[in-house]
């Protein structure tokens, strides 16, 4: 029986590769997402092991001080177990030419730390390689890399923003290191200019320390922890295993998120293996039946089926294997054409990127093939006498009866879960996932008797412009609705996620666009880059205060400080207030119910009436408001107004004045400048000055509030692009899985073709008929799946109403072109299996 599988496979090479492909597309992603995160887990380590290697000591301030300050860093550097000590600090800049065109440095990092000579450097050592070192506050050493890739030399002039001023500065130096970035540029300048302008008095947040000669890692940790207070120590390899362990969590994310990608391709995969399976067995049926006759067992057939499954699998999970290879070394082409190249990272081979897709993938394929291979050990010995190939199709009724219950339960429960309002998000999203699942297995299960009226329907519409020829594809569309669901739904599927994830993403639009348009009052917005961690420039409200056509300009900014024990937005150990230099209300609408929103000329902190209630504060109470970790400073602050919730203002905000003088220099971070109009200049001209009064800031952009809107739309959009290429994927196994059943339904129809073609249909006709059918099924697929997304993302967005989004938006321009580009698939999937059915010999297949 094993000699007559293999023959069987090699006698049918075409089944055998449309079979396999399916099961390389679902593993080569898998495989993929293992090798490329352990490539990047690769580099990570590399780079944590060589900023670390050479470092003794890690010294940072202790829970709730403000810093290490310089005369405790003076300490430790003095101290006799003690060889060198180095300020870890680094502070994101913007770089541009002296013509004030910044540098681009896209998915790079543009950064401004301190320079240390060879001789006093702890770590990883930086080696100039033209030039000299910076000694001045205006000069500054560059990376190589990012030196040649942005055209900048030795001599040259550079504007350096950071966010509180701008600086004229030199380049001094090229300099060296182990893993440089085409994209980033990374400058160093001397350790007195960077404290004097980026820190409080010299109060730092970490030091990196070597030890004195006979002094050990170990020993150098115990005494500068018995030695000094407030501070805490440990070793350079301590933290740096801490850090890359941080970073192999973070890093599995991304693998689960792209094997969970991975793994919708392998189901929709799974439906199209069970649909070739199912064929084969239906073609093979007096074979089986003959080899039934000769003495083979039931269990013989189905574990000479299940082995070609697994011959199947096999092959194309160790294909899988080597396509994701070749993909991970594509991703790594492109990502170093982009400047993002992962240094010594190797294509991240490890067992288990090469073992887990081919077990995974070779387990899939015989748990799909497993029912036809059932099926196919209880075809009777009888079967071979008969003239037809094509086994009886079984009843509908009870896979119907089952299916119309699942789907009927799945749609209760994911009611349910868009309704209850007074149960947890948790509990709604699991009810909704329950109910999509129910709402999918029940469409499988029901799919047939449903594509039974749709798909002719479908059918005569589609081929009303063809004649004959259409009805009679229309007819054939009715003859196997097992067939017909089975291929339709793989492309269900694909779409059903297409569909709901075009909604989330067009709600979020739609929902961001009414908050900025419903809660924003100022006239312009400025700002700074949004696609980066760099904040708004302090000087920018300075910069546009005098323009001819302002009026007000308002900076609203977040700090670490707690009101009472509390913040704006709670994050851990990140969590931040909200600061506003002037009248609330005219930077946001608010509809202030006690007290008043003019923090400018009352300072104190305006809180909405739900987070006053929550934290018992009420109008004129007077809180404690502290910095812990940055200053051992206690102020006093006054309620002064209730508002009611927004979408702008979080919780709280605080007057600015209340936190002068408290924070240490780039702590107060400026997130937008709001700016408003006196009337006496059009908006097109108050644009025009504002833009240029803020070139010299390099970063800074001005928006209406419908530019801020659309700008957040094209960060969706390329969060969604990303999805959309993911789900491709499974949109071209369901393509496949067409292509699939139609090459396989042309073998089985060769006498039906060739009786066609002898009573006078041409080849244009017979490729017409196979077109024809393809389109049927593969707007069935799309109809179907478009409803299945619009109802299941309809639930997932009304359980996420109260996170904001509320503003549920349905892309239906998307949707019509989504069912225009099903018709064109099943086209395009008609192309091989309609040739080939065209190429029938007449004679030939009659005789058959």
């Amino acid at each position: 029986m094993r000699k007559v599988s293999l023959r069987n496979i090699a006698a049918h090479k075409l089944r055998l590769a449309l079979t396999v492909l399916a099961v390389v597309l679902g593993t080569a992603f898998i495989s993929g997402a293992f090798m490329f995160t352990n490539s990047l887990d690769s580099t990570f380590k590399s780079a944590v092991s060589s900023a670390y290697d050479g470092v003794d000591a890690v010294v940072t301030s202790g829970e709730d001080q403000p810093g290490i300050s310089a005369s405790l860093r003076a300490d430790i550097a003095s101290d006799a177990k003690v060889n060198d000590v180095n300020v870890t600090a680094s502070q994101s800049v913007v770089m541009a030419n002296e013509q004030e065109e910044p540098f681009q440095v896209g998915g790079g990092t543009s950064t401004l730390s301190i320079w240390y000579a060879p001789d006093h450097v702890v770590g990883a050592q930086h080696t100039i390689v033209d030039g000299e070192e910076p000694t001045r506050a205006d000069e500054i050493a560059l990376n190589r890399l990012g030196a040649e890739n942005f055209g900048i030399s030795v001599g040259d002039r550079l504007l350096v923003v950071d966010p509180q001023d701008r600086h004229e500065m030199t380049v001094t130096g090229i300099y060296d290191q182990e893993l440089d970035a085409r994209n980033s540029l990374t400058a160093y300048m001397p350790e007195d200019a960077y404290l004097e302008r980026y820190t409080l008095e010299g109060t730092t947040e970490s030091l990196i320390v070597s030890a004195a000669e006979g002094t050990s890692d170990e020993e150098l940790v115990a005494h500068l922890s018995d030695t000094y207070e407030g501070i805490e120590v440990e070793t350079g390899d301590a933290l740096a295993e801490k850090i890359t362990e941080a970073m192999s969590q973070a890093l599995s994310f991304v693998n689960y998120f792209l094997i969970a990608f991975g793994l919708v391709a392998l189901l929709v995969g799974t439906f199209l293996i069970a649909n070739t399976f199912s064929m084969i067995v239906a073609q093979r049926t007096r074979e089986f039946a003959l080899l039934r006759a000769l003495g083979a067992a039931r269990q013989q057939i189905t574990r000479s089926v299940v082995f070609e499954a697994f011959i199947v699998g096999v092959i194309g999970s160790a294909l899988g294997v080597l396509v994701g290879i070749g993909l991970v070394a594509g991703i790594k082409g492109v990502m170093a054409s982009q400047g993002l190249d992962l240094p010594d990272s190797g294509l991240g081979l490890s067992t288990s990127a090469m073992l887990v897709p081919v077990l995974l993938g070779t387990l899939v394929t015989i748990v799909s093939a497993w029912i036809p291979a059932r099926r196919a050990g209880e075809v009777k010995p009888v079967e071979a006498m008969r003239s037809s190939e094509g086994s009886t199709d079984q009843p509908l009724m009870i896979r119907t009866v089952i299916g119309a219950l699942l789907m009927a339960v799945g749609a209760g429960a994911a009611l349910a879960g868009a309704l209850l309002d007074g149960s947890s998000t948790t509990t709604r999203a699991v009810l909704v996932g329950i109910g999509a699942f129910g709402v999918i297995v029940g469409f499988f299960f029901a799919g047939p008797a449903m594509s039974l009226p749709i798909v002719p329907t479908l059918g005569r519409i589609v081929g009303a412009p063809f004649g004959a020829i259409g009805r009679l594809a229309a007819t054939n569309s009715r003859r196997n609705p097992r067939r017909t669901a089975a291929t339709a739904f793989a492309l269900t599927l694909g779409v059903a996620l297409v569909t709901a994830i075009g909604m989330l993403g067009d709600t979020m639009k739609a929902s961001i666009s009414d908050v900025v348009e419903n809660n924003v009052s100022a006239d312009f917005v400025l700002s700074g880059p949004t696609n980066s961690g760099f904040p708004t420039p302090a000087g920018t409200p300075d910069a546009v205060r005098d323009v001819e056509g302002v009026d007000r300009v308002l900076t609203m900014s977040t700090a670490p400080v707690y009101v009472d024990g509390a913040a704006s937005q709670a994050m851990g150990p990140h969590s931040m207030t909200m600061v506003i230099d002037g009248d609330v209300s005219e930077m946001a609408l608010t509809e202030v119910t006690e007290g008043t929103s003019d923090l400018a000329g009352t300072p104190g902190v305006l809180a909405t009436t739900e987070f006053a209630a929550q934290q018992g504060w009420e109008l004129g109470d007077t809180l404690e408001l502290t910095a812990p970790g940055l200053s051992p400073e206690t102020r006093e602050i006054e309620v002064v107004g209730l508002f009611e919730p927004n979408n702008m203002i979080q919780n709280m905000v605080i007057s600015q004045e209340s936190v002068d003088g408290m924070l240490p220099p780039g702590a107060l971070v400026v997130n937008m400048v709001g700016v408003n109009s006196d009337g006496s200049v059009s908006e097109d001209q108050l644009r025009s000055n504002l833009e240029e009064a803020i070139q010299g800031l390099i970063v800074v952009q001005v928006m209406s509030t419908e530019e801020m809107a659309g700008q957040a739309g094209q960060a969706i959009d390329m969060m969604l692009n990303i999805l959309y290429a993911l789900l491709a994927l499974a949109v071209i196994i369901a393509v496949l899985g067409i292509v699939n059943t139609l090459t396989l339904g042309v073998i089985e129809r060769r006498q039906e073709i060739g009786m066609l073609r002898a009573v006078g249909s041409q080849r244009r006709q017979v490729r017409t008929m196979i077109t024809l059918e393809a389109v049927q099924i593969a707007v069935f697929g799309a109809v179907m799946g478009i409803l299945v997304g619009l109802g299941l993302g309809w639930a997932f967005l009304e359980v996420l109403r109260d996170q904001g989004l509320d503003s549920l938006s349905v892309p239906w321009g998307q949707l019509l072109w989504m069912l225009a580009g099903s018709g064109v698939v099943g086209v395009f999937a008609a192309i091989w299996p309609a040739n080939r059915a065209a190429k029938t010999p007449p004679l030939d297949a009659i005789s058959d």
